[in-house]
C-alpha cells in the first residue's frame, strides 16, 4: 500500500515538472523542487523521478530547466535506452553538454556513445570537451550499431583513422593518452594513407615525453576517485593546473569542415 501511495505521488510530481517545462517557467519549477516532500520523492527514487523532465527540458532546449533539475538532483544515467549526454551531443548543444558534465554525468555513458557521436559530427569543441571531462579514448565499443558502421575500428583512435577524419581529432586523442599501439591501430596504419594516418606515424616513432605522461597518469587517477573535476583545487602552481587541464592544447575551433567520410 505505501509502494502504491508513493508511486501515485511520484506521478503528480511528473506531471507537475512536466507541465513547468512546457511552459518554459525555471522560476516555478524551482519553487517546486524546493518542497521538503518533493525533495523526499527526489532522494527515494535517486533523481529518476525527474527523468522524463529532463529529457523534455533538453529536448525543448530549456537551460533554466535544466540546470534547475540538475540542482535538484536529476539521475543522469541511461533511462529506458535515454542517454542525456548522447542527446546534448546529438542536438550539438555545447552548452547544455558541458552543465550536464559539470554535474557529474559520465562522458562515457553509452559504451563511449558520446565522445564516437561528436567526432562522427565533426564536433571538435564537444569531444575535446568529452576527454577533458574524462571520457575515456581508448573505449572499446561492443554496441552492435557501432560494429555494423565501423567494423574494423573499434577503438576511437582506429574509427578516426578508418574514417580519414580531421587531424585534430588524432592530436586529442593522443594527448589525451590513447594507446597508439592497439591491434586496430596496428592493422590500419599498414593499408590506411591519409593525414591521420602520416600524423599517428610521426607520434608513434616520438614516444609522449614524462610530463604529458604524468599529467596522463594524474588525470587517471583522479577519475578513479571521482575527483577530475576537482583539479582546480588542488594545492599547486597555476601553471601546473593549467597543464592539466589541457588549457593550451584545446584551442580549437568548436567545429570543423567535414568533407569527406570513406
Amino acid at each position: 500500500m505505501f509502494d502504491f501511495f508513493r508511486a501515485r505521488r511520484e506521478k503528480v510530481l511528473r506531471g507537475k515538472v512536466l507541465d513547468a517545462i512546457r511552459t518554459n517557467k525555471a522560476e516555478e519549477l524551482h519553487v517546486l523542487l524546493s518542497k521538503d516532500k518533493v525533495k523526499k520523492l527526489i532522494r527515494k527514487s535517486g533523481g529518476k523521478v525527474l527523468s522524463p523532465g529532463l529529457y523534455q527540458a533538453l529536448t525543448k532546449r530549456c537551460f533554466e530547466c535544466v540546470e534547475e533539475l540538475l540542482k535538484a538532483g536529476v539521475y543522469l544515467g541511461i533511462v529506458d535506452n535515454w542517454n542525456p549526454v548522447s542527446s546534448a551531443v546529438h542536438m550539438k548543444e555545447g552548452r547544455l553538454l558541458k552543465l550536464l558534465l559539470d554535474y557529474g554525468a559520465n562522458p562515457d555513458s553509452g559504451q563511449g556513445l558520446p565522445l564516437y557521436r561528436s567526432a562522427c559530427e565533426a564536433e571538435l569543441g564537444m569531444f575535446s570537451m568529452l576527454l577533458l571531462y574524462g571520457a575515456d579514448p581508448d573505449y572499446n565499443c561492443s554496441h552492435r550499431e557501432f560494429l555494423n558502421v565501423t567494423p574494423d575500428a573499434i577503438t576511437v583512435l582506429g574509427m578516426c583513422l578508418a574514417k580519414n577524419y580531421e587531424v585534430p581529432f588524432v592530436k586529442l586523442l593522443i594527448q589525451f593518452g590513447a594507446n597508439m599501439y592497439s591491434p586496430d591501430i596496428q592493422d590500419l596504419l599498414i593499408h590506411t594513407d591519409n593525414e591521420a594516418a602520416t600524423c599517428l606515424s610521426r607520434e608513434r616513432v616520438h614516444p609522449r615525453s614524462l610530463m604529458s605522461q604524468c599529467r596522463v597518469t594524474i588525470r587517471r587517477l583522479l577519475k578513479q576517485v571521482g575527483k577530475l573535476r576537482l583539479l582546480d583545487q588542488l594545492q599547486i602552481p597555476t601553471n601546473l593546473v593549467r597543464y592539466l587541464q589541457y588549457c593550451h592544447e584545446l584551442d580549437y575551433p568548436e567545429k570543423l569542415p567535414r568533407y569527406y567520410v570513406q
